[in-house]
């Protein structure tokens, strides 16, 4: 493992927070919890419990039926890779919590029956379900091909599950993001709008709430103030990340304007969550800090939002959405692309953030404030 040299308040609370690194030592049960909320803040690949956390506030504060599903998928998924005695390092690290984080917003707004036993049992069910499903992706990817994991067990389990609950009396359609589908035969109408029908707002008023409603779906939250909240979490670990995370989304977005893409869509968000993962979780963090590799980020963040439009065309006979497919396409896509540049590829051990990438460049050495390793 790799150690890096930084400031002791920054190394405490910032990065991969380390302060509370060996907490599973004091007790198992904060332990979990700090699991937990690693795996939120992994599902924009970031490993720190605090991000996790603000996270959390955030959707509560827009949806708080969601914020207790997310955080007790978290939990269950954590506590299922402790009983299958998976791992520790990569529990700790919340790779195996961030499917289930994913499934308890899919739950939330997929489900009927706000605060429902039956959408609790069903979404921690499927949180549960991702461990395993988690368990072969890695020694598929991880293993075999020496690529990051990412979130496609919940892309797929995701997709399955869409399959499954218009068979349910407890299967509901969330608008904005079945509207892809239900217009994928109708003329499409360019300008950037709130209602589907509605005028078309200002371009600089639309690309902002394409950004951070973008930034919000990553949690499948159709909402500005959690995309800010998420942006506030992210920085808590990483501020290049943060800035990465608008330009992913805005990226997706005017992808989607120079194309013409139907333009409630893009105001809702949905040609930029992926690229706001992309974004994130490239520059620094899978791909070395450097110029050409945040170049590469940007583009593949608009590539996402690209593969966005057209799996939502490929996928709307079936009635569902493309969740994560894009993201995964577009950063293993950009992975194998340059694995022929010369250390352009952090290992996956190393994985980090980029403001640690960038220490390590100017010759950072070992020390105080070691960076706990995030494989995933």
């Amino acid at each position: 493992m790799e150690v890096i040299r930084r400031p002791a308040a920054f190394g405490a609370y910032s990065g991969t927070f380390e302060a509370t690194a060996a907490i599973d030592r004091r007790s198992a049960v904060l332990g979990s919890i700090d699991s937990a909320l690693r795996g939120i803040g992994q599902v924009i690949l970031i490993n720190n419990p605090v991000t996790g956390i603000i996270f959390v506030l955030g959707i509560c504060l827009h949806w708080p039926w969601a914020a207790v599903l997310t955080l007790s998928c978290a939990l269950v998924s954590t506590l299922v890779a402790t009983a299958l005695r998976y791992d520790h390092e990569s529990i700790r690290n919340g790779l195996y919590s961030f499917n289930g984080t994913l499934f308890g917003v899919l739950g939330a707004v997929f489900l009927l029956g706000e605060w429902a036993i039956h959408a609790v049992v069903i979404s921690l069910f499927a949180a549960a379900l991702s461990v395993p499903v988690m368990k072969i992706t890695v020694e598929i990817l991880v293993v075999k091909l020496e690529v990051p994991a990412l979130t496609l067990t919940f892309a797929l389990l995701g997709s399955l599950t869409l399959l499954l609950l218009p068979a349910t009396a407890n299967g509901r359609a969330n608008l904005a993001l079945l509207q892809p589908v239900t217009r994928s035969q109708a003329p499409t109408d360019p300008g950037l709008r709130e209602q589907l029908t509605g005028t078309p707002v200002g371009l600089v008023e639309g690309l902002f709430h394409a950004t951070f409603r973008g930034i919000g779906q990553v949690v499948l939250m159709d909402s500005v103030l959690v995309g800010v909240f998420i942006v506030l979490g992210i920085a808590a670990a990483s501020r290049i990340g943060a800035v990465m995370a608008v330009l992913g989304s805005l990226a997706g977005a005017l992808a989607g304007v120079g194309i013409g893409a139907d333009g409630y869509s893009i105001y809702h968000g949905l040609w930029g969550y992926n690229g706001a993962v992309v974004a994130v979780g490239l520059f620094g963090v899978i791909l070395e800090a450097r110029r050409t590799t945040f170049v590469a980020s940007v583009v593949a963040a608009a590539v996402s939002g690209l593969l966005y439009g057209a799996l939502s065309q490929l996928m709307a006979p079936w009635g569902i959405v493309p969740l994560s497919f894009p993201l995964v396409l577009a950063i293993l896509g950009t992975v194998f692309a340059l694995k022929g540049l010369p250390d352009a590829i952090v290992p996956l051990g190393e994985h980090s953030t980029a403001e640690t990438r960038l220490r390590r460049g100017r010759g950072g050495g070992a020390g105080r404030g070691a960076v706990e390793p995030t494989a995933r």
